[in-house]
């Protein structure tokens, strides 16, 4: 229900200096330890930002922030590496399967990612790997520095208040809410269907059926489906575990029996062995979607609203034992103050539909690839207006927080450029 731009943003950046390499008279624009920051890099992030934020030009000022940011990113990673920190296979792994997970949500599913970026999942992943490792090194040394975090003070919050209230953004208008969020399981109606396709295909390959041209007619994963399947070379910790396991336990010319995973049921061709890595062919069978299996959670919420609003069961003791939300079903289901940007189309009209104090008919959240149903409850609505104390308070205090961190980081970030090169060329 909630998209973040941000996160798309992170993983774009992330990934720019991967998958855009220096090309022919790219420039050096600086020298941070042992890494650079080529112009290319800088002008497709302050690019990014642009239409991420829907800007038609960037300012000056903004563009300098912009390499500011980049700079800063690059000293935490030389430090880190001056301190020796250290990040494990697994670390890294987890990681890349949650960035992967989280960038593929908020685009519309895995076939849409690979759609962005023109390249199989196994091949976006290799180039994601080596920058998050980076990444999470330089992540481990902030967390060592402000392990305390950053803490405010009463008077500090005022302070910030009365300093900058002109300039504080105003309070978006915003419902205050509570869920019940159930996802839509895979039923094994749809597994044996899509079981059942995934062994009819077997059986062709067995008598003779060219896997790529199989592939190519009948494969879910599109981004991988026009080259025949092909998912490139790849290691441990790229795949999903069963898609992984499977892969390396073949020998090469073999295929796989139907492999299941949260994607479906995967058929796979092994074609070469190097050492670690395994290049390899796959056929994807997508779980149908089967109108039965999403009455079965439309129908259970919608008895749930029912119970609630009898009085059999409150909200919160609904939302402990039905949601499937471990976030905020052991508090009632409380989400709390919601932007309304932040919220879909479908749901900001149901909740205009309802009064405080009133639930919402089940509605559907998140995408094709991964989606559920939820009904929410409307605690309150706040109209948008200027930010102030009385009202406000741990709004401002967590804007104090933020602006303190920041002086913080800058402090330290200036302290580190003593023992780090840094060589800016422009």
């Amino acid at each position: 229900m909630f998209g973040s731009k941000v996160l798309i943003t992170v993983i774009f950046l992330l990934l720019s200096s991967a998958i855009y390499p220096q090309q022919e008279g790219d420039r050096i624009i600086a020298i941070v330890g042992n890494e650079i920051i080529l112009e290319s890099d800088f002008q497709y992030q302050v690019q990014l930002y642009a239409r991420q934020n829907k800007l038609t030009q960037i300012p000056p000022a903004l563009a300098q922030q912009i390499f500011q940011q980049m700079l800063t990113d690059k000293i935490i990673y030389a430090k880190a590496v001056q301190e020796g920190i250290e990040v494990t296979d697994d670390e890294i792994s987890r990681e890349l399967q949650y960035r992967i997970e989280s960038l593929s949500n908020q685009v519309g599913g895995i076939t849409a990612l690979e759609e962005i970026y023109g390249m199989s999942i196994g091949k976006l992943r290799i180039i994601l790997r080596d920058e998050l490792a980076k990444n999470l090194k330089a992540d481990k040394l902030k967390r060592k520095k402000f392990s305390g975090g950053i803490k405010v003070s009463d008077r500090e919050v005022r302070e910030f208040f009365n300093t900058y209230s002109d300039s504080l953004p105003p309070a978006s208008e915003e419902y205050e809410l509570s869920h019940i969020a159930v996802t839509r399981s895979i039923s094994q109606a749809e597994k044996d269907e899509a079981r059942q396709k995934a062994l009819r295909l077997i059986d062709s390959l067995n008598n003779g059926a060219d896997f790529s041209a199989l592939a190519k007619k009948y494969s879910d994963d599109e981004g991988s489906a026009v080259n025949g399947g092909n998912l490139g070379p790849g290691k441990r910790g790229m795949f999903v575990k069963n898609f992984e396991d499977a892969l390396f336990s073949l020998s090469i010319g073999e295929i796989s029996q139907p492999v299941e995973t949260e994607f479906g049921y995967h058929i796979i061709l092994l074609d070469e062995i190097d050492g670690e890595i395994r290049t390899a062919r796959h056929i994807l069978i997508k779980y149908p979607r089967l109108e039965s299996s999403d009455m079965e959670t439309l129908l259970m919420l919608s008895d749930v609203k029912s119970q609630i609003e009898r009085g059999d069961i409150t909200f919160e003791e609904a939302a402990a034992k039905y949601s499937q939300d471990e976030s905020t079903k052991s508090n009632g289901g409380y989400i709390g103050f919601v932007p309304v940007e932040r919220l879909s189309e479908d749901v900001t009209k149901a909740l205009e539909k309802i009064s405080d104090g009133q639930i919402t008919e089940p509605i559907r959240i998140g995408d094709d690839f991964s989606y559920g149903y939820e009904i929410l409850k409307r605690i309150s609505y706040v109209p948008s207006h200027k930010l102030n104390l009385e009202q406000d308070y741990d709004r401002i205090k967590k804007l104090a927080s933020f602006f303190k961190e920041g002086k913080e980081m800058e402090k330290w970030v200036n302290e580190m450029r003593e023992t780090i090169y840094v060589d800016v060329k422009f």
